[in-house]
Order: structure tokens, then C-alpha cells, then sequence
């Protein structure tokens, strides 16, 4: 198959045929090979009206299939093979980080009740990664590998969170999320995000509660 013959009779193809010659292409690719083509204009797409309903009974499906672990593909690494992760691997986090961007469109429609929920559902399958749940199999494996922004999914949550909670919910709900970005370095920046979206009865309980539970907050370099 020679590349410039066949794309010089392509050009002369109408763009319904295109569009579906396209499609078959996208699915025959692995998921980093839809990243490497299809990356940079996924997001120039702009974002669809999110169903919190629907999304919320995604999230739970997703939920039980990932403790269930319909996406652990366990291999013997080596050491010709310990890069290498399992495509169910890469599906779970693709997974993960729709899930994460269509809950954080969920806030800018305001659904906010819907967004805590959904949030409060993923992050706790996050946690369970994190402390060694066998939820997906590689090496090295961890939230980093989520694609997107984390920081603003992390703004995202807290501001709904916000929005529909006491002083005493935003609280219990933050906390977890702090300690998470304490040990992460800081990086989602989740003190600074809660602060601006809380209310000040909501902010006040909750620096006392990282006072008193001595929770880092700002970087010392």
C-alpha cells in the first residue's frame, strides 16, 4: 500500500466517505494511539450538556466493574516488560478521566448536587488505587496517569461541594482531599480551591479542622 497514491485518491473523496474511513481507523487504534492523533483537537470540542442521572448511573456501573476487577490485567514483568501497561489499564484511567470531565461539566451547568455525588464516587475509587486496591495492574501506576487536569476536577468538586453543603459536610468531605494533596505535593492546590469557594462559616470550620489535624497546606520551598 503506497501511502501518497492512496491519499491523493482520497482527496478526491467526498467527506462522508472520509468521516467514515475515519471512523473505522479510530477504532482499530489503541487508546495511546488515539491519544498521539486525536489528542490536540479533542480539546477544541466543545463540551455536550451533561445528564447528571445518566452520568450518575455510568459512574456507579464503572464503579462495580473496577472492584469487581473486570480491568486487572496482571502480566510476570521482567525487565524487558515492566514499562509496559495492560490495555485494560489504559481504558480504566481513559474511563476515569471522561468520567472526571463530564462531572465537572455537571458544575458549570450547576448541577451541583449531581457533581458532589459524582465526584464523591470517583475520588473514592481514586483512594482505593492509591492505598493498593487491585483495581488496574502495571509497575508503576497512580493518579498522575489521569488524563486532563486534575487541579481543575479538584476546583470543580469543591466548588459544588460548596454549593450544597453544612460547614460540617464541606468539611468531612474536604479533609480526605486535603491529606490526598499533602501527600501529593500539592499539586491540586485543594486548600487554596476551597478556600475560594467556600463561605466563611464553611471556611472557618475547616481551617480548624486542619489545624487541628495539623494537615499540610502550603509548600516549605
Amino acid at each position: 500500500m503506497k501511502k501518497e497514491q492512496l491519499f491523493q485518491y482520497l482527496s478526491s473523496q467526498d467527506i462522508s466517505t472520509l468521516l467514515k474511513l475515519l471512523g473505522s481507523a479510530y477504532d482499530q487504534m489503541n487508546i495511546e494511539q488515539r491519544r498521539d492523533v486525536f489528542g490536540k483537537i479533542v480539546l477544541e470540542v466543545p463540551p455536550e450538556p451533561v445528564d447528571g442521572d445518566d452520568l450518575l448511573d455510568q459512574i456507579e456501573d464503572f464503579f462495580r466493574e473496577s472492584l469487581s476487577g473486570f480491568y486487572y490485567a496482571p502480566f510476570n514483568i521482567n525487565s524487558k516488560n515492566f514499562m509496559d501497561v495492560p490495555e485494560e489499564t489504559e481504558e480504566w484511567f481513559e474511563q476515569l478521566g471522561n468520567f472526571l470531565k463530564a462531572s465537572m461539566q455537571l458544575t458549570s451547568q450547576s448541577n451541583h448536587l449531581h457533581a458532589t455525588i459524582c465526584f464523591r464516587k470517583l475520588y473514592s475509587l481514586i483512594d482505593k488505587l492509591e492505598y493498593g486496591e487491585e483495581i488496574v495492574f502495571g509497575d508503576e501506576i497512580g493518579s498522575w496517569m489521569i488524563p486532563g487536569d486534575e487541579k481543575q476536577y479538584l476546583a470543580a468538586y469543591l466548588t459544588s461541594l460548596a454549593a450544597v453543603s453544612s460547614p460540617e459536610e464541606f468539611t468531612k468531605a474536604a479533609i480526605p482531599l486535603l491529606q490526598r494533596d499533602s501527600g501529593h505535593s500539592l499539586a491540586g492546590q485543594v486548600y487554596a480551591s476551597a478556600k475560594k469557594v467556600a463561605n466563611d462559616e464553611q471556611y472557618a470550620y475547616l481551617a480548624a479542622e486542619v489545624k487541628r489535624l495539623k494537615i499540610r497546606t502550603e509548600r516549605n520551598w
